[in-house]
């Protein structure tokens, strides 16, 4: 008696129970697609003007940079929308200068409907930015707008 009651109770609590919710699922859609960099702050530089040449594309789990269609760097990015501000971890899989493939950087980012700012450090850096600020450091800011089809 004592086992099937258990058996019973337990059946119902893992029926009741939910597959554990991605939490960044909705994030991770909403980034699906191209977006064109609008600022790049790298340190106490500008470099927009370099920047405004290039996209950042979001495929799935995928990313991919672009910079006048010409792809130069390419992998994969897990995002954690549970910490604040949100978490971006780009894993490069290509780099067209191939000294950062396999190396991890570590970043944060905010999204505002059609709106991105991602700020992260390089990859051989394990220390992930805190805020949005570039200045005295060695830090990457990236502001993009989605493009529109």
């Amino acid at each position: 008696m004592k086992a099937s009651l258990f058996l019973g109770l337990l059946s119902l609590v893992l029926i009741a129970a939910d597959k554990p919710k991605d939490i960044g699922a909705q994030d991770r859609q909403k980034l699906q697609g191209a977006w064109q960099f609008v600022q790049e702050l790298h340190g106490d530089s500008d470099t927009s003007d370099e920047g405004k040449h290039c996209q950042f594309i979001f495929d799935g789990d995928k990313f991919t940079v672009k910079k006048d269609d010409k792809e130069i760097l390419s992998g994969t990015f897990t995002i954690d929308t549970a910490k604040s501000p949100a978490q971006i971890d780009l894993k490069i899989l290509k780099d067209d200068e191939e000294e950062r493939n396999g190396q991890t950087s570590l970043g944060i980012y905010q999204l505002d409907g059609d709106k991105l700012k991602v700020c992260a450090c390089e990859p051989s850096r394990d220390q992930r930015p805190g805020e949005f600020a570039t200045k005295g450091t060695d830090l990457l800011m990236v502001v993009m707008e989605r493009v529109k089809k």
